[in-house]
């Protein structure tokens, strides 16, 4: 793995968004149908999932985060200077959802922006990329996007999946900041994990097939417990914390027996261990930040937290970070079933 400092950035705010439609993952059709949901639900801890409508996309729901975001911390369009959006379901194939967004948001030419295509480790690899960008340029203001449209790559029938992934969107602003503690990365890629968690259609191999997402879960619960505790414990080393001085783990919201695993693992009790997956369902690499606005707002609000975030998946693919994080100006949740 790949450990990394970064120097004077911050996260200063949180604005993450809900589409309205649930899904729930027991219904009362077949009574065996039923009790297989059942399972499910008691191995995941995911009882209901956020979906967008047919015609909304990440790029949508960004829009609504970003706005919301930038009008709470009161930025002026030319404080921004950086916009990197972390997604696997891009409007198109080119251009990318950055691009289009600095335009919707009215945001200078000499801005940069770019698309990242990374799953559920995205939002991790995403606050390291802003940071080590932000901390290279004249401005001083950046926003991190992340998130999927993950229920347009399967279908309903696919249970092995449907009931698992939901739609959302976070945006986060991220600020340099002379005074900030130091944020510690690890980070880590292992490519023999990509057959286990694929979709192996619309792209440039299968173009013209239907998105199916496929994931095998037994070889994704092998792969994390193998790779994640060693990468969260070197981020705490290297910050010279123990176990118990840490206020917060925000671990990608997969499935919650898994977190509750990890957590042991790692010496951590239930209360610093957040699980917020069960209405929303896994929400790629929105799932941290979101799982901040859903659990921890009013903490973050008020006071500054010892916190520690990894996410995990599709790649293999993993990072995590220990930082330290001082009061935020927003950490919002925007429910658009409201």
């Amino acid at each position: 793995m790949t450990i990394s400092t970064v120097k004077g950035v911050t996260i200063s705010g949180i604005v993450s968004v809900l589409p309205a439609i649930e899904k729930v993952n027991i219904d009362e059709s077949s009574k065996e149908k039923k009790q297989e949901l059942e399972r499910v639900v008691a191995s995941t801890g995911i009882k209901a999932r956020r979906v967008v409508d047919p015609k909304q996309t990440a790029l949508d729901l960004a829009y609504i985060a970003c706005k919301n975001l930038i009008n709470s911390m009161d930025w002026q369009d030319e404080d921004i200077s950086l916009i990197i959006f972390v997604t696997q379901t891009p409007d198109y194939p080119l251009p990318g959802n950055a691009v289009q967004l600095q335009y919707k948001l009215g945001l200078q030419k000499g801005i940069l922006a770019f698309d990242i295509n990374l799953g559920c480790s995205g939002f991790v690899y995403g606050l390291w990329q802003v940071s080590q960008l932000l901390n290279g340029l004249p401005g001083n203001k950046a926003l991190l996007v992340v998130g999927d449209t993950t229920s347009r790559q399967y279908s309903e029938s696919n249970r092995t999946v449907s009931s698992l992934f939901g739609d959302a969107v976070s945006a986060i602003a991220i600020e340099k900041r002379a005074d900030s503690e130091d944020m510690v990365f690890s980070l880590g890629t292992d490519g023999s994990g990509a057959p286990y968690l694929i979709q192996p259609n619309g792209g440039a191999k299968n173009p013209h097939s239907s998105p199916e997402l496929f994931m095998d879960g037994m070889q994704v619960f092998v792969f994390t417990l193998r790779e994640i505790p060693a990468s969260i414990e070197a981020c705490i080393e290297k910050k010279g914390w123990k176990a118990c001085d840490i206020d917060y783990c925000v671990m990608h919201q997969a499935n919650e027996m898994m977190l509750k695993r990890l957590g042991q693992k790692l010496g951590l009790d239930e209360k610093q261990v957040i699980i917020s997956m069960k209405e929303v369902g896994n929400t790629s690499s929105a799932s941290i930040p979101l799982a901040l606005c859903m659990s921890l707002s009013a903490q973050l609000i008020e006071h500054s937290n010892k916190l520690v975030f990894s996410g995990f998946g599709v790649g293999w693919s993993w990072g995590s970070v220990a930082l330290i994080l001082e009061k935020l100006s927003v950490c919002q949740l925007i429910d658009l079933a409201d």
